[in-house]
Formats: structure tokens, C-alpha cells, sequence
């Protein structure tokens, strides 16, 4: 099994012609990221921009997980009412036609609408599969579970991937332990249901929330010990089932997706991209040593 980190450019000003990301992104190579992460709708000139950032990777050598949004592209101004699963796949279609110059490794989509009922959300999904395999792209899209979204809840989440079982997932994990204000696997109903939807997983966004925030500002603080142990026993489980289910050199990308304020609490010890590396650092030893274990 093979672990890769990407960093997130989120919150971070790509500056003028990408440059600020153009000096950047040597460093980030050189602490051992293999891509970044790159909200596809924060690049204002597609035609421009999408070939410079290919360029930039390009000389570093790092790959690219592309983040997009099938509506409501990063949530500027009110969310567009009356759209339906066939509004998004629409979207869908075009963004991934759109993406294609960027020549992703991954394609990360916060899909769908919370305010869907289920059987809208697993009409997209099925749909979406079917844009994948048609533009050549199968394998490579996974959907994250974000507030906001379809799969916003573990049980809206389980009953579209038992509908939809080919579904891929990002494992972004902090949101439902905010939203349900507890630790996701304590009670014995909570371990069956993720139990239920780990196997679906195919990229984490290792980022601990608590269960009264979705990003912890210091995840090594003892106070935040229970929430980092949960996330922690989580995402190995991911590890662990992925090794049982895939071939001995399957690759697991990992981001530690840390972003701004208002996710980063004002007054912070650190920056969010302080703690985006450090984790980055911790959890590639972590999950490195993990890894080599189920080999043993």
C-alpha cells in the first residue's frame, strides 16, 4: 500500500498569474507532498489558469486532486433554490469536460444538495457513474461527505451507497462528528453504520473536528485526545479495509485539509497551515507505520 499526502491550497493566495503558488509549491514538494489540492472555482480564468497550474506541477513534480462543486460554487451568496439531480448532472458533465487540462490524479466533488430527500440524491449518483464511465474518468471521482451536501449525514450517506454501491467517497469525517455532536464511533450503532460505510472510502481529508467544531485548532492538545483518537481509529480502519480489498500497491491519498478562518478559531496558536503541515508530517509517519504493519 502506498500513502500519498496532497496539500490544500485553501486559504492560501495564489497571487498574480499563480505566482505566490509558483514559489510555493518547491517547498511542499520538499516536505514530502506528492500533489496539491486545488478548488477548481477559485481560479478566475479556466483558459489561463488550469494551464499554469499544470505548468507549476509540472516542474515540481507534483500531482493534482482537483476539487469541485456540482453547485453553488464555493458558496457564494444565497444556495440556488428548485435545483434538482438533473440541474447538477449537468453540472457535472461540463466541470469534469472543463477540468480535463488539468489532468487529475483525483477528482473531489462536494455533490448534491442536503435539502434533497434520498431518493433525488441516489438518482444523481447513479447518474454520475454513468458521466464517469462515459467521459473516461471512472475511478478517479470520489464525493465527499460536507455539510451542505447529499451526503452531509452518515445515515443519508448509507442508504444512498446501499443504493449506489459503487459509489468512491472522501472520507471527511469532521463534519458528521460536529453535526452529531458526538464521537462516530463509540456506540455500538455508530461503529455498524461506519463499519457500513468505510469499505466505500477512497480519500481522506484528514482533518480532526471536535464535536462542537468541525476543525481542531491544536490536535495534539490533550483536551482534543478523544475526538484525535476517534479520527485516528477511523482512518486506519479505512487503511486497513482498502488493504484487504485492493492489490498490494493500491494508493491512499491523504490531505490535511486545515483551512482559514472562520474554520481556524481567531486567536489560534498556530496557523491553519502550520497545523495543515505538522498533521501532514504526523499522519504520513502514522499512517506509513500502519501500513507496513498489515504487511507484517
Amino acid at each position: 500500500m502506498i500513502i500519498t499526502r496532497f496539500r490544500s491550497v485553501w486559504g492560501i493566495d495564489s497571487g498574480d498569474n499563480l505566482n505566490n503558488w509558483a514559489n510555493w509549491f518547491p517547498d511542499l514538494k520538499k516536505q514530502g507532498y506528492t500533489g496539491v489540492e486545488v478548488d477548481i472555482h477559485g481560479l478566475q480564468n479556466p483558459d489561463r489558469d488550469f494551464k499554469r497550474l499544470r505548468e507549476i506541477c509540472d516542474q515540481v513534480d507534483l500531482e493534482i486532486s482537483a476539487m469541485v462543486h456540482s453547485s453553488w460554487f464555493q458558496y457564494l451568496g444565497p444556495r440556488p433554490v428548485g435545483l434538482t439531480a438533473e440541474n447538477h448532472l449537468q453540472n457535472y458533465r461540463e466541470l469534469l469536460q472543463l477540468i480535463e487540462p488539468l489532468k487529475p490524479v483525483n477528482i473531489n466533488f462536494q455533490s448534491g444538495e442536503d435539502a434533497w430527500d434520498v431518493e433525488e440524491s441516489i438518482k444523481f449518483y447513479r447518474g454520475t457513474l454513468k458521466i464517469d464511465q462515459a467521459l473516461g474518468v471512472a475511478g478517479r471521482v470520489v464525493h465527499e461527505t460536507h455539510r451542505n451536501r447529499s451526503l452531509f449525514t452518515p445515515y443519508a450517506t448509507r442508504k444512498i451507497l446501499e443504493a449506489v454501491p459503487q459509489l468512491r467517497i472522501t472520507a471527511d469525517f469532521s463534519h458528521w462528528m460536529v453535526g452529531l455532536e458526538r464521537l462516530l464511533d463509540i456506540g455500538e450503532g455508530d461503529r455498524a453504520m461506519m463499519d457500513a460505510i468505510i469499505p466505500h472510502v477512497h480519500h481522506i481529508h484528514a482533518r480532526i473536528g471536535t464535536t462542537q467544531a468541525s476543525q481542531c485548532p491544536e490536535p495534539l492538545n490533550p483536551v482534543f485526545k478523544e475526538e484525535r483518537l476517534c479520527m485516528e481509529r477511523l482512518w486506519t480502519r479505512v487503511l486497513q479495509t482498502r488493504f484487504e480489498q485492493s492489490d498490494s500497491d493500491t494508493e491512499i491519498r491523504f490531505v490535511p485539509e486545515y483551512g482559514p478562518f472562520p474554520y481556524h478559531p481567531i486567536g489560534s496558536i498556530k496557523t491553519h497551515s502550520q497545523v495543515a503541515d505538522e498533521e501532514g508530517q504526523r499522519l504520513q509517519t502514522y499512517f506509513t507505520e500502519f501500513a507496513a504493519s498489515l504487511k507484517a
